[in-house]
C-alpha cells in the first residue's frame, strides 16, 4: 500500500487554530470576505493527490454491485457493545458529518474492480467515503484517517458500525439503534460488508484512478443528496443522536468548516460547467492543504467526551506555552544581539566594513541558495507539469485509440450488417425465384391436371356414349328377339289351333261315320265347356 493511502490527518495544530477561529465567526461582511479568500485559496492550492478531473461525454450505464448475500465472507466480525449507549451514535454522526461536508460536490475519482466502478471522496482531514450502486440505491463505506477498514457501512436499509474488527452498533434506515440482541442476526451481512470495504480500499490503491463521467454524476447527484437528507431527518427524530450532536457540535464544526467551503466551491463549479453543456474544459478537482501532523483518527478515543475535551484544552495550553517560550527566547536572542552589536560598534569599528562585506556575501549566498531552491522548485513543477501533460496526452491518446477502435468496430458492425442485409436480400430473391418456380410448376401441373381431367371426361363421355349406343343396340336386338319370339309363339299357337281344329273335324267326321254305322240313343246334349285359350 502506497504512502498516499497511509496519510492520516485529524486533530493538529492547524485544526486547533480553526477551532479557535470558529469561536469568533465575525460579522457577515467579514464572513463573506473569508469565503471569497477561501475560494481564491482553493484555486491556488494543489489538487488532492488522488483527485482526477471529471470526464465529459454521454452518460453510461452503471453496473450494480453484488447483493449482500452474494458477497464473500472470509472472516466473521465479533459482536460487541460500546461502554455507553450514547457513544454508539459517534459512528453514525461522524459519517453524517462527512456527508454534510461533501454535500453535492462530485466524486474525486473512480476506479474499476472488474464489474463495478465505485466513486470515492477523500477529505482534507483524511476521512474517505466510497459509494457503489446497488438495487434500491447506493451502498456507502466510511473510513477514518489512516485506516483501511471501515468504521461504518450503510445500505438502503441498515447501517453497521465497526470498532476495529468488532461490530458495535446497527441502525435501521430511520437511524434507530437496534437492541444489542439483534446484532448477532446481522453479523453475517456485517462481516461481508467489512470484507468488501477492505477489498475496495486496497483495490483503489492498485487500480488506475479515472475521472467520473460528468453526465453520470449529474444523473445520480439528486439521489445521493436525497439519501443525505434522510440522515438529517433521522437525526432530527432521534433524541440520543441529537444529544450526541449537541455535545460535539463545536468540535465537528471546527473539523469540517474548511472542507465544507471547498466542496461548496467544487459543487458551484460543476453546476456552472453543467449549465454550459460540458462543452468547456472540466473544472479542476477540489484542492486541500495536508495537515502538518499525522494522527490515526478519532475512533475510539474521540467520542470519549470530557476526556477528549480536556486533552484538547491541555494541547492548546501546551501549544500556547511553547509559543510563549519561543517568543521569549527570540526576545532574549534579540537583546543579546543588540548588546553584542553595541560592543562590536564600540570595540571593533575597524572590522565593521569586513563584517558588512561578510554579511553581504552571506546574503548573496542566501539569495543564491534561495534562487537555486526556487529553480529546483520550478524544475519540479515543470517536471510535474510535463508528467501531467504526458499523462493527459496518454489519456487523450487512449481515448482517441478507444474512439478509433469504437469507430472501426462500428464500421465492421455496419459492414457486417450491410453484408447480412445483402445476404438476406439475395436469400429473399432466391426464395422468391424458387417460389415463382414452384408457382409456375404448380400452375403447369394444375393445367396438366385440368387437361387430363378434361381428356378423362371426354373419354368417359365417349365411353358413356358408346355404352348407351351398345345398350340401345342390345335393347333393339332384345326387342327384335322378343318380337321374333312372340311371332314364333303366335305361329306355333296358330298351328296348334289349326291342328286342333283338324283333329276336331277328324273326330267329328269319325263320330259321324260311326253314328251312321251304329245309331245310338240320343242323350240330352251336354253344354260345351269353355275352351282354354292356352291349351293347344
Amino acid at each position: 500500500m502506497s504512502d498516499l493511502w497511509k496519510r492520516p490527518a485529524m486533530l493538529s495544530a492547524s485544526m486547533l487554530a480553526m477551532a479557535m477561529a470558529a469561536c469568533s465567526p465575525g460579522t457577515p461582511v467579514q464572513q463573506a470576505d473569508s469565503n471569497a479568500s477561501t475560494a481564491n485559496m482553493a484555486d491556488a492550492l494543489p489538487a488532492l493527490p488522488a483527485a482526477v478531473p471529471l470526464q465529459a461525454g454521454a452518460a453510461t450505464s452503471l453496473a450494480t454491485a453484488p447483493a449482500a448475500e452474494a458477497l464473500p465472507a472470509t472472516r466473521r466480525v465479533r459482536v460487541a457493545q460500546v461502554a455507553r449507549r450514547s457513544d454508539a451514535y459517534a459512528y453514525l454522526d461522524r459519517a453524517q458529518g462527512v456527508a454534510d461536508a461533501i454535500g453535492d460536490a462530485p466524486p474525486d475519482y473512480a476506479y474499476d474492480d472488474g464489474r463495478v466502478s465505485p466513486w470515492v471522496w477523500q477529505t482534507s482531514v483524511g476521512d474517505r467515503r466510497y459509494a457503489e450502486p446497488v438495487d434500491g440505491g447506493y451502498r456507502y463505506y466510511y473510513y477514518q484517517a489512516g485506516a483501511d477498514q471501515p468504521y461504518l457501512v450503510r445500505d438502503p436499509d441498515y447501517s453497521y458500525a465497526y470498532s476495529g474488527d468488532d461490530l458495535v452498533a446497527v441502525y435501521d434506515a430511520g437511524g434507530d439503534l437496534l437492541p444489542a440482541n439483534a446484532y448477532v442476526g446481522r453479523a453475517d451481512i456485517a462481516s461481508r460488508y467489512y470484507d468488501r470495504a477492505e477489498y475496495l480500499y486496497q483495490l483503489s490503491a492498485q487500480r488506475e484512478h479515472r475521472g467520473v463521467v460528468a453526465a453520470n454524476w449529474a444523473a445520480r447527484r439528486a439521489e445521493i443528496a436525497a439519501a443525505n437528507a434522510q440522515w438529517a431527518e433521522a437525526q432530527a427524530r432521534q433524541a440520543e443522536w441529537q444529544a450526541y450532536r449537541q455535545a460535539h457540535a463545536a468540535q465537528e464544526q471546527a473539523v469540517w468548516q474548511q472542507e465544507r467551503q471547498r466542496r461548496a466551491v467544487a459543487a458551484q463549479r460543476f453546476a456552472a460547467w453543467q449549465n454550459q453543456g460540458f462543452r468547456t474544459p472540466a473544472p479542476q478537482p477540489v484542492a486541500y492543504v495536508p495537515p502538518p501532523q499525522q494522527q490515526r483518527g478519532w475512533i475510539p478515543n474521540w467520542f470519549g467526551g470530557e476526556r477528549q475535551a480536556e486533552a484538547q484544552r491541555q494541547q492548546q495550553i501546551r501549544v500556547q506555552q511553547i509559543a510563549q517560550q519561543q517568543a521569549a527566547q527570540r526576545q532574549r536572542q534579540a537583546q543579546a544581539q543588540q548588546r553584542l552589536a553595541l560592543q562590536q560598534q564600540s570595540q571593533q569599528r575597524a572590522n565593521l566594513q569586513a563584517q558588512q562585506r561578510q554579511l553581504a556575501e552571506q546574503q548573496a549566498r542566501q539569495r543564491e541558495a534561495q534562487q537555486q531552491v526556487a529553480q529546483r522548485q520550478a524544475q519540479q513543477r515543470a517536471v510535474q507539469q510535463r508528467a501531467q501533460q504526458a499523462a493527459e496526452q496518454r489519456r487523450q491518446q487512449q481515448a482517441a485509440a478507444q474512439r478509433l477502435q469504437q469507430a472501426a468496430q462500428q464500421r465492421r458492425q455496419q459492414q457486417a450488417a450491410a453484408q447480412q442485409r445483402m445476404q438476406q436480400a439475395a436469400a429473399q430473391r432466391r426464395d422468391q425465384q424458387h417460389a415463382q418456380q414452384l408457382a409456375r410448376a404448380a400452375a403447369a401441373q394444375r393445367q396438366r391436371q385440368v387437361q387430363q381431367a378434361q381428356q378423362l371426361q371426354r373419354q368417359q363421355a365417349q365411353q358413356r356414349t358408346q355404352q348407351q349406343a351398345a345398350q340401345r343396340q342390345q335393347a333393339q336386338q332384345q326387342a327384335r328377339q322378343q318380337q321374333a319370339g312372340r311371332a314364333q309363339a303366335e305361329q306355333r299357337q296358330a298351328q296348334a289351333r289349326v291342328q286342333m281344329a283338324q283333329q276336331q273335324r277328324a273326330q267329328a267326321a269319325a263320330r259321324a261315320q260311326q253314328a251312321r254305322s251304329h245309331p245310338q240313343p240320343q242323350h240330352p246334349a251336354r253344354p260345351e265347356r269353355p275352351r282354354d285359350p292356352h291349351q293347344s
